[in-house]
């Protein structure tokens, strides 16, 4: 798998274009320097980055010169960066160059009992850091704790950054303790030890080393459980509050009483109340066998009751009022419930064409339009105001990616948003590889029934050298997509006419291959992804399900069924350590077709590659016929399997084995050939992925295989 990277060239095409239509520049007076500063010590990048942090924070006490305030400013802005990173005894040497006189050096004292030498007004100041010994969390012992596990106590004062983390991730300074003993106390309130104290009763410091022993002191007192909870203030308003005693005999907590609050909360906004408010209190009886029982009372204010005015929108420029009005089901003189306006909200975000959509409520003395609003004596009505701010109405991309089998690519998106003002989409990308040519055109229709399936049209071409044999796709799908909530589930549906042909064939069948193939099919995709990051899998799982079936009857000239299927799984071992394991199966039927005459090259499968089995480039562990070419499987079954082991936050070493099994007739289903990777690799983790280096070493090869394969690729495998 790879990734591809996005550059945004529009301003830099806007730049480019200004200054080719504003003629000759006018000259203007040039702006007078400012004082210069500079970092050493930190290293060149950090330098680097400390200068351009400085010079920000400071502003306009940075002018043509600076003086001794500002020297001064700056030096505690520097040291307080370097105390973060664990660094707790930093010596800075300031050595400025004044506007007159010879060139100082001071040692900054940050009592300030020795100040810099005043008046002082400097135009180059460098500011020589000395970081010293940074100190680390190297023990850490908790005593009184019974509630959670020491280990994931522990954690929270000794963080696990991997087998190499123990330098910036442990890094020990007075604001990360702080930090954590507040974490560890909110831990074993949420378990309803209210009563919980936490504290840092011994910190021990080695100044030579750095490494710092710390013994903390935990308190937990008694559990807090709710006993009774009881509901006062709201008798006049007729609302029924019956949820009480369903919550009762729970630890006091405070996410028991936020579920308490937002429960009340909705009950009373269906009812027309928006203003209301809602109070908790709590009164502790007295301890018995470590618990103390806990009589709650919500105090409820409702205010008044409220009823919907007139729905208005305020800066749609381009998008048409009928778009955003058809998104909010409310009619005037409806009860206000904010959670169906949020909904709404929500709503047009989702149209991916505003930068923001607010919302607020105006009162009015009466309702608005053509007969009044009837309500409630003491009702009040109030017009939701929705106000946008549109996006840009186009945009424009570079693409670049990498993968060991097509190599650099390099390509460009354009996109065009709101077109007719009704929220549609259209999108065009070119990408070129060392392999491959690629172009989609799409054209999204947002909601086009209702307000969960969306409409695309694309058009797309695919040209793609193939080890045996060239790839050639034309055609244009239709699709609809809706997300199915009762099944965490994501689906889409589509037809697609296709034309799919191969040449410079070298492949096993070649001799009875058909060239060109017309094919119509309905597609079919089921995706349900409970992941914790697609791009960084940690813990979860994904299944996904593909189906695609052609047919005569839907315009082509073939008959087939391929179906995939597959499911991947995620989970921790240990500390920074990760269990990846992966199934996938193929299968393609010829159901309602004499024979495998007109089945397509292009819909075959030819396993291999960084997304498949790591021991083979792209198509390469594909069946082999008795003269030693490739053919194209009717059916797989691929197995990944990886252990992950965290070096630092952002690299990490991986052990992998990729098993696939294969057949080329379906009579030998589910597989008849098998073939096994075993490899390492090496993984950085950036914000798009993994950039991922590596190597699979093949323990059965086939005549003609290779013993194994350096793969280089930017993404998870599966």
């Amino acid at each position: 798998m790879s990734r591809r990277i996005k550059f945004p060239w529009r301003c830099a095409a806007l730049a480019l274009l200004g200054a080719a239509v504003a003629g000759p520049a006018v000259a203007k007076p040039a702006a007078a320097p400012k004082a210069e500063f500079h970092v050493t010590g930190l290293g060149w990048w950090d330098n680097h980055e400390m200068r351009v942090s400085l010079e920000r924070l400071l502003g306009a006490q940075r002018g043509e010169t600076v003086d001794a305030n500002a020297i001064e400013d700056a030096a505690f802005l520097l040291v307080s960066a370097v105390e973060e990173q664990g660094f707790l005894k930093p010596v800075i040497e300031i050595e400025f160059t004044p506007v007159s006189g010879a060139p100082g050096k001071f040692v900054f004292d940050t009592t300030l009992a020795t100040p810099l030498p005043r008046p002082l007004s400097a135009k180059v100041v460098t500011f020589h850091v000395t970081e010293g010994v940074r100190y680390v969390v190297d023990a850490v012992r908790i005593d009184g704790l019974t509630v959670l596990p020491v280990k994931t106590a522990r954690g929270y004062f000794q963080p696990d950054q991997g087998l190499f983390g123990g330098g910036e991730a442990r890094a020990h300074t007075p604001s990360r303790l702080n930090q954590a003993v507040d974490v560890l106390r909110a831990e074993l309130r949420q378990h309803g030890y209210a009563e919980a104290q936490v504290h840092a009763r011994e910190v021990k410091a080695d100044d030579r080393t750095g490494k710092v022993g710390l013994v903390i002191e935990v308190v937990e007192g008694p559990r807090w459980e709710v006993a009774s909870l009881r509901f006062v203030g709201a008798e006049a308003t007729g609302v029924a509050l019956t949820f009480g005693r369903g919550l009762e005999h729970r630890p006091w907590s405070p996410l028991w009483q936020q579920d308490v609050r937002e429960r009340v909360r909705q009950i009373f906004y269906k009812e027309g109340f928006p203003d209301m408010t809602v109070a908790l209190s709590a009164k502790a009886g007295a301890e018995s066998a470590g618990v103390k029982p806990v009589d709650v009372t919500a105090a409820i204010a409702p205010g008044s009751r409220v009823r919907v005015g007139q729905v208005r929108f305020e800066g749609n420029e381009h998008t048409q009022d009928s778009v955003l009005r058809r998104r909010v089901h409310v009619a005037a003189g409806d009860l206000l419930d904010p959670g169906v306006f949020e909904q709404a909200r929500h709503g047009l975000a989702r149209l991916g064409v505003f930068k923001t959509v607010d919302l607020r409520y105006e009162p009015v003395r009466q309702a608005q339009g053509p007969e009044p609003v009837a309500g409630p004596a003491d009702g009040e009505v109030r017009d939701p105001v929705f106000v946008v701010e549109e996006g840009r109405r186009w945009d424009a991309n570079l693409l670049l990616g990498y993968g060991s089998y097509e190599q650099l690519r390099a390509g460009v998106e354009l996109q065009q948003m709101n077109l007719f003002g009704r929220a549609h989409r259209t999108r065009l990308e070119l990408v070129q590889s060392m392999k491959s040519s690629r172009g989609e055109y799409s054209y999204t229709v947002p909601e086009l029934f209702g307000e969960s399936i969306d409409g695309t049209a694309k058009l797309f071409g695919l040209q793609r050298d193939e080890p045996d044999f060239r790839r050639q796709e034309y055609g244009a799908t239709f699709e609809l997509k809706r997300p199915l909530p009762w099944f965490n589930t994501d689906a889409t549906l589509g037809y697609t006419f296709q034309s799919l042909r191969n040449t410079n064939n070298d492949l096993s069948t070649s001799s009875v291959d058909q060239k060109q193939v017309n094919v119509a099919s309905v597609d079919l995709e089921l995706t349900r992804d409970r992941r914790d990051s697609p791009l960084r899998p940690r813990h979860g799982s994904r299944l996904f399900t593909r189906l695609e079936v052609a047919s005569r009857d839907f315009g082509g000239q073939t008959d087939y069924q391929r179906v995939e299927l597959g499911a991947a799984f995620h989970t921790s071992w240990g500390s920074s350590r990760w269990i990846h394991l992966g199934l996938t199966h193929g299968v393609i039927m010829t159901q309602g077709a004499g024979d495998d005459t007109l089945l397509p090259v292009n819909k075959r499968f030819f396993p291999g590659g960084d997304g498949s089995i790591r021991g083979y480039q792209l198509g390469e562990a594909s069946p082999r016929g008795p003269d030693g070419r490739f053919l194209g499987a009717k059916t797989y079954l691929l197995a990944n399997a990886e252990l992950e082991q965290g070096l630092t936050n952002t690299w990490s070493v991986v052990v992998f084995t990729d098993a696939l099994g294969m057949a080329v007739r379906l009579a030998d289903y589910p597989f008849n050939e098998r073939l096994y990777t075993l490899g390492v690799g090496v993984r950085y983790q950036t914000p798009i992925g993994p950039v991922r280096l590596e190597y699979g070493r093949n323990l059965n090869p086939r005549a003609g295989d290779p013993g194994g394969t350096l793969l280089v690729a930017v993404g998870f495998p599966f």
